[in-house]
């Protein structure tokens, strides 16, 4: 029967399609923290007499990668991974979660250990699920195969580069994200890339 005459049968596969995720990844790595600053400065411009001091508490809040809750200042969830990340291999636990060598991705070696030593400190959660949800509506995609696998990376969220963070705005909400199979033939390879490098130092 001609496809064209089951429109049930088109939808199923629209449907299909649309269930896939598909890697779309855009190298920031050569971005430095002045060129960011500067790129940001250029798209905000706040009218003194026309907002209160409470609203440009929250503007400087989110500059600074922090989340208004309401009693008080939050560090946002990507900047919060970000500098668990320093932490652990600062202080030397690295082996439990790390990033990659590249620094484009990181891996939670030891799942176990990560729920018992770094989830309750650090975030607050008990489960490793509750995390991958975090993850997930923070728009942090799941490696599934090659030397990364397993691993979890942003475009945006890269080593040495925590105010890139900052970009990285929330797109899911709570019990309502949408699990959906991973397209492999998208998937970036890292290790094509160059790694991740710190930036260089300004000019006195």
């Amino acid at each position: 029967k001609n496809m064209s005459e089951n429109p049930n049968q088109i939808e199923r596969i629209d449907r299909c399609v649309n269930c896939f995720i598909r890697h779309n990844y855009h190298d920031h790595a050569t971005v430095t923290m002045y060129s960011h600053l500067m790129s940001r400065a250029s798209k905000i411009i706040v009218n003194d007499n026309s907002i209160s001091r409470t609203d440009k508490n929250r503007v400087n809040s989110v500059e600074n990668g922090r989340k208004h809750s309401g009693k008080g200042f939050m560090i946002r969830f990507p900047t919060k991974l970000h500098m668990v990340l320093s932490i652990a291999e600062n202080d030397g636990f690295d082996d439990i979660v790390s990033w990659q060598a590249h620094g484009r991705c990181f891996s939670v070696r030891k799942k176990q250990e990560f729920v018992d030593k770094i989830l309750s400190s650090y975030f607050g959660q008990s489960k490793i699920a509750s995390f991958q949800r975090q993850l997930s509506m923070y728009g942090f995609l799941r490696l599934t195969q090659g030397p990364d696998r397993g691993c979890y990376y942003h475009e945006l969220f890269l080593k040495h580069k925590l105010y890139l963070c900052q970009d990285i705005t929330r797109t899911g909400v709570n019990g309502n994200v949408v699990k959906r199979r991973v397209d492999p033939k998208t998937e970036p390879d890292f290790y094509s890339m160059p790694f991740v490098a710190p930036d260089p130092e300004l000019p006195e």
